[in-house]
């Protein structure tokens, strides 16, 4: 797996952003459900002592099902929860595309939407 840690205002969110297997579902939402089913055992092992601690997150970007959007992502939480939205998570997000590049930056705003399970998420970045 390729993943970045990362946080927002002190809350941690691992972002996955590589290696994961194929996960079906043509929507995000549908994607959150296969994960949970079927894919768990990487919200433990990213999650659970000894790689995570109680209050760390994990996010996947996933390719999106959308058109308007550049990726989809999943949220993971402990205790087998997974939100349809998360604003430290989606921060956390946006920051690991921009920085990696996998988003390109425009000066002096980039605008692009993101699919999360809840729906589709515009985001401005300066």
């Amino acid at each position: 797996l390729q993943v970045i840690d990362c946080h927002c205002g002190g809350e941690p969110a691992r972002v996955v952003t590589g290696g994961l297997p194929h996960v079906p579902g043509s929507t995000a939402y549908e994607k959150r459900a296969y994960m949970m089913e079927h894919l768990d055992h990487y919200r433990e092992m990213l999650l659970q002592e000894p790689r995570g601690y109680p209050c760390q997150n994990v996010n996947y970007i996933l390719p999106p099902t959308d058109p308007k959007a550049a990726y989809s992502y999943v949220i993971a939480e402990q205790n087998k929860v997974y939100p349809a939205v998360s604003g430290h998570n989606t921060i956390c997000v946006v920051t690991a595309l921009l920085e990696t590049g996998m988003v390109p930056m425009e000066e002096p705003t980039t605008k692009f939407s993101l699919e999360a399970p809840g729906g589709l998420i515009g985001v401005t970045a300066t």
